[in-house]
């Protein structure tokens, strides 16, 4: 009876796992604001920074976000969709190190979920989930990788 119980138990796991990695859709850029709200997707692209990147603090001291740019190209033409992703002053992973007050665009510095440090030149796979209202689309970033 144990060995039945055990095998249910590695089977309900397995599933549970399965059903967690399809839930999350790969989509591109251009596609992922045609996602429903709190979807999660996985998208390959660029960060760029905008103009202006607005620091979002969340309370938590340090803690906070920034708005950046996700394209789909290196040059940041193509399509586009707007994320927020976490900063961090020190290395923690899928974090943004925190940006000067005057800015360029060499200081973008994002730390993926494996800890390197990524420039703005290099390719990722984002992980994260969808936020509309309905004038708003933005991509939540939970995950960066080298694809």
């Amino acid at each position: 009876m144990l060995r039945i119980g055990g095998t249910t138990l590695i089977l309900s796991i397995a599933v549970a796992a399965l059903s967690c990695a399809y839930g999350t859709r790969s989509v591109a850029v251009a596609d992922v604001c045609r996602e429903s709200n709190d979807a999660p997707v996985r998208v390959v692209g660029y960060f760029r920074l905008p103009q202006v990147s607005d620091w979002v603090a969340n309370g938590d001291g340090d803690a906070g976000e920034y708005k950046l740019i996700f394209a789909e190209r290196l040059s940041g033409g193509g399509s586009f969709v707007k994320t927020t992703i976490s900063g961090t002053g020190s290395n923690e992973p899928n974090r943004i190190a925190a940006l000067p007050a005057s800015y360029t665009y060499d200081d973008l510095r994002i730390n993926t979920s494996s800890g390197k440090t990524i420039s703005p030149d290099e390719q990722v796979l984002v992980t994260g989930r969808i936020s509309k209202d309905p004038t708003l689309c933005v991509l939540r970033v939970e995950k960066v990788e080298i694809p």
